[in-house]
């Protein structure tokens, strides 16, 4: 069976996506259904493969983003004194664009809503990441994050191991990412795949 688009355009067609028929129930979203505002209609194959398809796509993924990375830019400045309070603000924020960013990008909301959390459970850590890299969080940010988890909520010695192991691919993957030089555009291509692919973790193990 030929893999959808949207399987092709996670992994090369390797990893189910959400997306694909036998993903979704039949009925589910009705294939007369119209487009909500600011949405592309999926009835012409060719649209669906063509360029100012894609163009129009990911023009829809950089405006469903609800914050800036400038916002952030401010309070992450290496001179400023961060405490637990601001890095948990700085995380939560994080956490929250990430989730606002996926209630406004095309397809999403067509999800019931217990798909749609189901969804943002399996890959909230991945946003994060992808959210964090994308707003330039500095090297200082992560040990500080560690300690806003451990003071938030203690844990035996043997937990602590992992959770800073956890920490450490964390900043291992934004400074990756960083690396890389990824522009706005590219961010968004990337939680989208990260969103809509189910299956394998694309960061983490």
């Amino acid at each position: 069976m030929q893999s959808c688009y949207f399987c092709h355009l996670c992994q090369g067609g390797t990893t189910r996506c959400v997306l694909c028929p036998a993903a979704v129930q039949r009925g589910r979203v009705p294939p007369s259904q119209h487009a909500l505002p600011g949405q592309i209609p999926l009835t012409n194959g060719d649209a669906l493969n063509g360029h100012s398809y894609l163009s129009s796509f990911i023009s829809l993924l950089l405006r469903a983003e609800p914050y800036p990375p400038s916002r952030y830019a401010q309070c992450m400045q290496p001179s400023n004194i961060m405490g637990i309070d601001n890095i948990c603000e700085l995380a939560a924020r994080l956490l929250f664009s990430a989730v606002e960013w996926a209630r406004n990008i095309p397809f999403f909301p067509d999800l019931q809503v217990t798909d749609q959390v189901a969804l943002l459970r399996l890959v909230w850590s991945e946003l994060f990441v992808l959210n964090a890299s994308q707003c330039s969080m500095p090297l200082h940010v992560a040990p500080l994050l560690a300690a806003a988890g451990l003071h938030a909520s203690p844990m035996a010695a043997d937990r602590v191991v992992a959770f800073m192991d956890h920490i450490r691919i964390f900043q291992e993957q934004v400074e990756k990412l960083k690396a890389l030089h990824v522009d706005a555009a590219e961010y968004s291509c990337l939680k989208a795949i990260v969103l809509f692919t189910t299956g394998e973790y694309l960061f983490f193990p």
